[in-house]
């Protein structure tokens, strides 16, 4: 469905992701496929990646879930998430495969696993992680957070190496916790659903800010120097409110979902800002920022 060029796969910390990568390698490379390894990292970075390269991309991650899960997030060339119809295609396919005992004719390469087979995969792990870090770090001006005390939970996921590198490269002083992946304890009281040892840590720290990630580093959740909960309808609220001190927000709009509370909509109209409300799911928030060219966007889930 996606086409048999060159596909990049990145993965979490799971202990099952290195059995799920290379069943995915077979599958590519059986199909004529090019597979560009891109080790463990954050969602993001792999989707940074993919709209660098305009090339396919498959995550293997369950995000927040526990370690005992695993699943495959696929992003469109271009480092795009899936519209409803291609995935609606995608699943047809998959389920002709499970049904009939001849191989399906995939739209995008060989009609079966008989067809070519590509050269071995190429791994750009070290490369690919740099150049998220290095665009990161770019967003901001030298020294953006110089001077705050920040504490970082990485969820023993795949932010472990990228976040901790990237704020110390803005100047912060970086205190980190839950970095130290095992392939079993990614998610395990810890990260962006379980706040609590973070929000002790800032607080025993004396830190500013407190910043938690998922398991696959596609989410955040904030503490505050008291140790409070900042989920992501305040953080979308805050970078609404300062794009807009800085003329830099797009139509005065900021686009979230039907979960986000009804005190998020008063307070921005209260800013003379509009709402542009969504399904749930990061993809429709993505969908409505490109197509009214909005500027800021997300979920209450800290997506």
């Amino acid at each position: 469905m996606l086409g048999t060029g060159t596909w990049l796969i990145g993965r979490d910390t799971r202990e099952s992701g290195p059995e799920l990568e290379a069943a995915l390698v077979r599958g590519l490379r059986s199909q004529g496929a090019i597979v560009v390894l891109c080790g463990v990292l954050p969602t993001p970075a792999l989707a940074l990646y993919s709209a660098t390269h305009v090339a396919p991309a498959a995550m293997i991650t369950a995000s927040h879930n526990p370690y005992s899960d695993n699943g495959v997030k696929i992003f469109a060339p271009g480092g795009l998430k899936l519209s409803d119809d291609v995935e609606r295609q995608i699943e047809h396919q998959l389920e002709l495969g499970l049904t009939s005992d001849t191989t399906p004719a995939w739209p995008g390469g060989p009609a079966s696993p008989g067809g070519p087979v590509a050269a071995t995969p190429v791994d750009m792990s070290e490369s690919v992680l740099r150049h998220y870090v290095q665009h990161l770090v770019g967003l901001f001006p030298d020294g953006a957070l110089a001077g705050l005390r920040v504490v970082l939970d990485c969820a023993n996921g795949a932010m472990s190496a990228a976040a901790p590198e990237a704020v110390r490269a803005l100047g912060a002083d970086v205190t980190v916790i839950h970095d130290t992946p095992d392939g079993t304890n990614i998610n395990a009281a810890c990260g962006a659903t379980h706040t609590a040892s973070l929000a002790a840590a800032v607080v025993a720290a004396g830190a500013d800010v407190g910043l938690a990630f998922d398991g696959d580093g596609d989410r955040v959740i904030a503490i505050d120097g008291l140790g409070t909960v900042i989920d992501g309808d305040r953080l979308i609220a805050l970078a609404a409110l300062q794009l807009q001190g800085e003329g830099a927000l797009t139509a005065d709009a900021v686009v979230v979902t039907v979960m986000s509370n009804l005190g998020f909509h008063h307070a921005m109209r209260a800013a003379g800002i509009e709402v542009v409300t969504t399904g749930v799911g990061d993809r429709y928030v993505l969908e409505a920022l490109g197509q009214g060219n909005y500027a800021i966007g997300g979920e209450q889930s800290g997506h």
